[in-house]
C-alpha cells in the first residue's frame, strides 16, 4: 500500500530579478520549495499557492502575452499549438510520491502562457510536462488578482491540479516548482512591411525607488489535507548606482 503522507508542511520560496536594475525592464523569477516536517516522509498533494508581487511590479508595465493561448488548444497541441507571442515565461517542476516506504520523483517542464482572461482577470496558464517516470500533460491556472496591501500590487491565485500516479494510485505531491515571468530566453514576432520580424518583449518595470528591506513577495499554500503553510522572500535592493 502507498505510504500515508504526513499532515504538516514546510515550504520556502525564492525570486530574483534578471537584471537587478532599478527603473530597469526586468524578468522575475520565483520558485518554492514544499517538504513534509517529518523527514523522509512525502508531503500532502499541494492544492493553491497565492503568490503576492510587489507594490510596482505588474505584466501591466510590460509588453508580454501580445497573444493570447486557448487552454483546449494548449492541452491538445501544448505550447506549440499556440503563439509565441503568447508566451510569458518558463521553468521545471518535481513531484513526489512514496510507494511502500519508498519515494519516487517525477520531474516536468514549466511553459508559462497568456490565457484568456478569468473572472475577468488577467490568467497565467502554468503548462507543465512530465515525461519520466509518469508521462502527463497538466494547467496550472492562475489569476492575477489585485490587493489593497500597500506592499503588494496584486497576487498570482494559481490552482494546482490533482494527478494520480496510476489508477487509484496516490496523489503526486508537487515539491519543487520555479518559473520565468519575463523576456529572459523569448521570442515574438510581428510584421513589418509583409515580413515577419523576430524581437524580443519589454520586461517588467522595475520601480526606480526600492523599498526598505528590498522588494517583498509572499506566498500561501494550500493542501490536500487542509493544512497551510506560509513563506516569504525579497529581491534585495540593488547597490547604489545601479539603475537602467
Amino acid at each position: 500500500m502507498p505510504a500515508a503522507a504526513d499532515t504538516s508542511q514546510r515550504a520556502s520560496l525564492e525570486v530574483a530579478f534578471s537584471p537587478d536594475k532599478l527603473g530597469a525592464s526586468t524578468t522575475v523569477e520565483f520558485g518554492f520549495h514544499v517538504q513534509s516536517s517529518t523527514a523522509g516522509r512525502v508531503p500532502s498533494p499541494l492544492t493553491n499557492i497565492d503568490l503576492d508581487l510587489p507594490a510596482g511590479i505588474s505584466l501591466a508595465t510590460s509588453s508580454l502575452g501580445l497573444a493570447v493561448c486557448q487552454q483546449e488548444v494548449l492541452l491538445e497541441q501544448g505550447p506549440a499549438g499556440c503563439h509565441a507571442n503568447a508566451r510569458i515565461g518558463a521553468g521545471t517542476a518535481r513531484g513526489e510520491i512514496a510507494v511502500a516506504g519508498e519515494i519516487f520523483t517525477e520531474s516536468a517542464t514549466v511553459d508559462a502562457l497568456l490565457g484568456p482572461p478569468a473572472h475577468e482577470n488577467e490568467q497565467v496558464m502554468f503548462y507543465v510536462a512530465g515525461a519520466e517516470p509518469l508521462s502527463a500533460e497538466l494547467i496550472f491556472p492562475g489569476e492575477l488578482l489585485l490587493t489593497a496591501s500597500p506592499r503588494y500590487s496584486g497576487s498570482l491565485d494559481t490552482s494546482i491540479p490533482l494527478v494520480r500516479a496510476w489508477s487509484a494510485g496516490p496523489y503526486i505531491a508537487l515539491t519543487s516548482f520555479s518559473s520565468t515571468l519575463g523576456p529572459l530566453g523569448l521570442t515574438y514576432y510581428k510584421h513589418i512591411h509583409g515580413k515577419i520580424v523576430p524581437f524580443r518583449p519589454r520586461g517588467i518595470a522595475v520601480p526606480g525607488r526600492c523599498p526598505r528591506g528590498g522588494f517583498p513577495f509572499a506566498a500561501t499554500f494550500a493542501f490536500l489535507d487542509g493544512s497551510h503553510a506560509s513563506a516569504q522572500a525579497a529581491v534585495p535592493c540593488p547597490r547604489a548606482g545601479t539603475r537602467g
